[in-house]
């Protein structure tokens, strides 16, 4: 009875102990499995913007007109993991090392919804604007955001949010150390689990 409950106590440790550790190799299409995400859009930017036109009468037209209209552009930009080649994954024992394809923009939407009129202002014998001219002044308001965007950090910020997802998702495969390498970012982004 002695040995019995020996023994037993002894399979339990080693079960209990088997347990506690997953030293499981990670396969080569779990550690690609990131692919099939295709796209990850990381960082979302609502940009405005308030577009104002003096257009001043010439000789033969008496008068000036000014318009100002206010538009929103929602952009999106991420990362797209499909890009990712397989010597841009390098894995050693737990350590897993990744260069990260370059963060684009994925989307650019102005929405008809959140363009408006604000101040429309006619003089003397002057016509007001016609549909066609203010298309011509969104359009310019488009170009004035799209130069805006090269201010911003949505690049840098969709890079940032791009490594900090797949640093968790290697985590949850149970690499220790990560490495990833951005194009934006000076320095590369280490993760230790230690």
């Amino acid at each position: 009875m002695k040995h019995t409950v020996t023994y037993l106590l002894l399979a339990l440790a080693v079960t209990l102990n088997s347990c506690g550790t997953d030293d499981t190799p990670v396969s080569h299409k779990e550690i690609f499995e990131i692919r099939t995400i295709g796209t990850l859009s990381t960082s979302e930017y609502t940009v405005g913007k308030i577009i104002k036109l003096n257009d001043v009468g010439e000789w033969y037209h008496w008068g000036d007109r000014k318009i100002l209209i206010s538009c929103k552009a929602k952009i999106k930009a991420g990362v797209n993991l499909n890009k990712l080649k397989a010597d841009d994954i390098k894995v050693t024992g737990k350590k897993i090392e990744i260069q990260l394809p370059a963060a684009e923009i994925i989307s650019f939407e102005m929405n008809p919804d959140q363009i408006k009129t604000e101040m429309v202002d006619v003089s003397g014998f002057r016509g007001g604007f016609s549909q066609a001219e203010k298309n011509k002044i969104l359009r310019l308001g488009e170009k004035s955001i799209r130069e805006d965007m090269k201010q911003l950090d949505i690049l840098t910020d969709a890079e940032t949010n791009a490594i900090v997802f797949l640093t968790d998702f290697y985590k949850n495969l149970g690499f220790e150390e990560i490495i990833i390498h951005g194009t934006k970012q000076d320095k590369r982004t280490k993760n230790t689990d230690r």
